[in-house]
């Protein structure tokens, strides 16, 4: 495994993956809730750096769902929002052509 800086503590952890450094924080800091990262994949490209605590997926599904809805009424046509989680890495998409005005 490749060490990672972790960036609030200075110390480093083992590990080789985001989700790995972020358990470690939110253990840390006593964060119960995960993160999740909305990566807006479209014409344009916006990556989640700061991500989002919501207790479970089906809340993350919402609110990216929501995301989707705001993002096709001010005029995106084409693209999907990725949902990404810390805990385990899992990801699932919105597409926002499945959203409707």
């Amino acid at each position: 495994m490749t060490p990672i800086k972790h960036s609030f503590s200075g110390t480093i952890i083992p590990g080789n993956s985001r989700s790995e450094v972020h358990a470690h924080t939110r253990r840390r800091c006593g964060v119960s809730l995960p993160l999740f990262y909305f990566h807006i994949i479209a014409e344009n490209t916006f990556l989640d750096d700061d991500g989002t605590h919501f207790q479970h997926d089906q809340e993350a599904l919402a609110h990216a769902r929501q995301m989707a809805a705001e993002l096709v009424k001010g005029g995106a046509a084409r693209g999907v929002i990725v949902v990404e989680s810390e805990d385990d890495g899992g990801m699932f998409e919105v597409p926002l052509r499945t959203v409707h005005n």
